[in-house]
C-alpha cells in the first residue's frame, strides 16, 4: 500500500504538534552538538539490522507498508542534497526562488521519509538519514529560518513512518529522530528541553504490544530522555502515571521466549532509570535492592540497579533490606567479576596455551637412514647446510612469543659492548591490562555509589554523610561493618590500580591475591591491605593517568583527555574503547 505524493504534500499533522515545532529554532545545547554522525550511523545500523533480525525470525516475511518514491530526486539525489543543505543554513528564506523551496520541501518532507521505507534501500538507510539530519542541525546551530523549516519538514514526514506499519528499520530511525527533538537550553551549559510532544508520540508507540520489539525499544530509549531532560513538575500527571506503571511492568517482567537475558536487562536499565526519576513509590528501593542481590540478574542490571539505589528522591526505610546480607551479596558479584578477569588473562598467556605442532611430513618416514645420518653428522659438525623441518620451527616461533612481557616494548641499545634497557616506567600500560581495570573499577565504582550515595573514594569514611544510599537507612548498630566494608573497597580500588602493575603476569597474581580477600569480605571479614603500594590518586582510573575530577565525582569514560598526546597509554586506552565496552557487558 502507498500513498502519493500528493497527499503527503498537502498532509497536516495536529495543530498542538505543528505549534510546537513550528516555533522559532534556537542553537542546540552544547551536548547535542557533541553527538558526532558516527553515533548516529551506527546507532541506526545497529537497531535497524536488530529490527531485521526480528522481522525474518518467524521464517515469515511480515507486509509493511510502503511510501511511493519521488523518482526524480532519486535520479537526481546529489543535486537535490546540494540544495537541501544550502536550504538549511540560509537566514532569509523568503529571497530562495519558490520552486527551490518546493524541492527542498519534498526532499525533506517526502522523499527522506519514502525512501527509508523501500525494502531494497536498507543499507541506504543510515547515509540519508545522516546527511538529513546533519543539514538540520547545521541549521539550528546557526539559528537559520530554514533550520526551523527542515525541523517542522522532517516532523511531518517522519512521524507517519514512525507509528504506521512500515519495516522496522525505517521506524526506529524516524523514531530516534523525533526522540531528539527539544528546544535549546535556556542557558549556555544547560540541558535540553524535550517537546512535549515528543512524549506522546513515544508512549503510544510503546504501548504497542503488536509493534516489533526492536521499534518498541527504539519508543524506550525515546520515553528514557525525555525524562531525564524534563523536570517531573513539567510532566502531566497522567503522563506520569502510564510511565509508572509501563515502566513497572517491565521491571518487574522476565525475557520473552527466544530473548537473550542481556537484551532484557538492557532494556530494563532504561526502566529503572525512569522510575528513579518519576517514582515515588516507597517500594522501589526495595525492589532495586532485590534485583542486585538476585543471583540471576546479569551485571548490566544488578550493578545498574545497585547504582541506582543513590539517586532515589527519598531514603529508603531501614526494614526493607538486610544490611548485612545485601553487603555480601554484593562482595560476591565483585568477587565473580575478578574471577572472570583472573581466568581471561590467564587465557592470553602464551605458557598456558597448548603448543600448536605442525604433523610430520609422510614423505619424511620414506628417507634412506644413511642419508638422515649423513644430514645428523653435518648438523653436528656446525655444517652450513644444517636443515630444520616445519614442527622445529613452529617451536622456536613458539618460544620467541613465549618471552616475558617485562622484555615487550622495551628498547635496548648497546653501548660500550654493554646492554643498557631503558626503565620499566616507561613502558605503557598493556591493553588487556587497561581493559580489565576498566571494567573492575566500573564493578567497584557502581557498588560504592549504591552504599554511599556516590562512587567518590574517601580517605576518611567516618567523614561519609548518611544522606543517600544504603548508609543512610542502616541501624546505627550495623554502621562500623558498613564503614569496615566501604573500607575494604577502596584498598581494593587502591591495589586495581596500583602504578608499578604493568606486566599481566604481576596484575594477574595480584588479581589472585584479591579474590582471596573478597571471599573473605563476603564473610563479613575486611580486607587487609598489601604492603606500601604506588597507587593512583584516589579515584576510579585506569591506565597511566591520575584519576583527577574537581567536580568530586567519579570520571566519566573517555575523561583524562587532558595532557593524553604526552601519554602514550591514555593514546592506547581510548583505542580500545570498543573492546572496554564490551567487557563491562559480560
Amino acid at each position: 500500500m502507498t500513498r502519493t505524493t500528493s497527499d503527503r504534500i498537502h498532509s497536516q499533522p495536529t495543530a498542538s504538534s505543528l505549534a510546537v515545532v513550528a516555533e522559532r529554532a534556537l542553537p542546540t545545547s552544547n551536548l547535542d552538538q557533541q553527538t558526532s554522525a558516527i553515533r548516529w550511523v551506527a546507532l541506526f545500523f545497529a537497531l535497524g539490522f536488530a529490527a531485521l533480525v526480528a522481522g525474518t525470525v518467524s521464517g515469515q516475511k511480515p507486509k509493511y507498508q510502503v511510501m511511493e518514491l519521488d523518482e526524480q530526486i532519486d535520479k537526481n539525489l546529489s543535486a537535490y542534497q546540494r540544495e537541501a543543505s544550502l536550504y538549511a543554513t540560509a537566514q532569509d528564506v523568503s529571497s530562495i526562488p519558490e520552486n527551490r523551496a518546493l524541492g527542498v520541501r519534498k526532499y525533506f518532507q517526502i522523499y527522506v521519509p519514502s525512501k527509508i521505507t523501500q525494502p531494497d534501500a536498507t543499507d541506504q538507510i543510515s547515509e540519508i538519514m545522516s546527511h538529513a539530519i546533519s543539514s538540520m542541525d547545521r541549521g539550528i546551530r546557526s539559528k537559520t529560518a530554514g533550520g526551523n523549516d527542515v525541523m517542522k519538514w522532517l516532523y511531518m514526514g517522519l512521524k507517519p513512518v514512525a507509528v504506521g506499519n512500515y519495516q522496522p528499520a525505517a521506524r526506529i530511525n524516524a523514531i530516534l529522530f523525533i526522540s531528539r527533538l527539544a528546544r535549546p537550553p535556556a542557558q549556555r551549559g544547560g540541558l535540553p528541553q524535550p517537546y512535549p510532544f515528543v512524549l506522546a508520540d513515544m508512549l503510544a508507540i510503546y504501548g504497542d504490544a503488536a509493534a516489533p520489539a526492536a521499534v518498541r525499544a527504539a519508543a524506550l530509549q525515546g520515553l528514557e530522555r525525555f525524562v531525564r531532560y524534563t523536570p517531573p513538575a513539567s510532566i502531566p500527571a497522567a503522563a506520569k502515571e502510564q510511565l509508572n506503571l509501563e515502566m513497572t511492568k517491565l521491571l518487574e517482567s522476565q525475557p520473552a521466549p527466544g530473548q537473550d537475558e542481556l537484551v532484557h536487562a538492557f532494556l530494563q536499565r532504561y526502566a529503572v532509570n525512569i522510575l528513579s526519576n518519576l517514582s515515588t513509590d516507597a517500594t522501589l528501593g526495595k525492589q532495586l535492592v532485590s534485583l542486585s542481590t538476585n543471583e540471576s540478574s546479569p551485571n548490566l542490571i544488578a550493578l545498574h540497579s545497585a547504582a541506582a539505589i543513590a539517586s532515589l528522591p527519598q531514603k529508603m526505610a531501614a526494614g526493607d533490606f538486610e544490611t548485612k546480607e545485601v553487603l555480601s551479596q554484593w562482595s560476591q558479584r565483585v568477587l565473580k567479576a575478578y574471577e572472570s578477569e583472573v581466568k581471561r588473562l590467564k587465557a592470553l598467556d602464551p605458557s598456558q596455551q597448548q603448543k600448536a605442532r605442525q604433523p610430520v611430513a609422510p614423505e619424511s618416514f620414506l628417507k634412506k637412514k644413511v642419508e638422515k645420518t649423513a644430514a645428523t653428522a653435518r648438523t653436528m659438525m656446525g655444517g652450513s647446510d644444517m636443515m630444520m623441518d616445519d614442527s622445529m620451527y613452529d617451536d622456536m616461533m613458539m618460544d620467541s612469543s613465549m618471552m616475558d612481557d617485562s622484555m615487550m616494548g622495551m628498547d635496548m641499545m648497546m653501548m660500550g659492548g654493554g646492554r643498557r634497557m631503558m626503565g620499566m616506567t616507561d613502558k605503557p600500560q598493556p591493553a588487556e591490562i587497561i581493559a580489565s581495570r576498566k571494567k573492575l573499577n566500573h564493578v567497584l565504582e557502581q557498588v560504592l555509589r549504591g552504599v554511599t550515595g556516590s562512587g567518590q573514594l574517601v580517605e576518611d569514611v567516618d567523614s561519609i554523610e548518611p544522606t543517600a544510599g544504603l548508609i543512610a537507612a542502616t541501624p546505627a548498630e550495623s554502621l562500623p561493618n558498613v564503614k569496615i566494608w566501604i573500607e575494604s573497597i577502596n584498598t581494593l580500588a587502591g591495589e586495581l590500580n596500583d602504578r608499578s602493575m604493568i606486566e599481566r603476569r604481576a596484575f594477574v597474581k595480584a588479581l589472585e591475591a584479591n579474590v582471596e580477600s573478597l571471599k573473605e569480605l563476603a564473610k563479613g571479614k575486611a580486607v587487609v591491605a598489601r604492603e606500601p603500594i604506588e597507587q593512583f590518586p584516589m579515584g576510579f582510573g585506569f591506565g597511566d593517568q591520575p584519576a583527577e575530577n574537581a567536580g568530586g565525582q567519579p570520571p566519566a569514560a573517555g575523561a583524562g583527555a587532558e595532557g593524553a598526546a604526552a601519554n602514550p597509554a591514555a593514546e592506547e586506552a581510548r583505542g580500545i574503547e570498543a573492546e572496554m565496552n564490551a567487557l563491562l557487558n559480560e
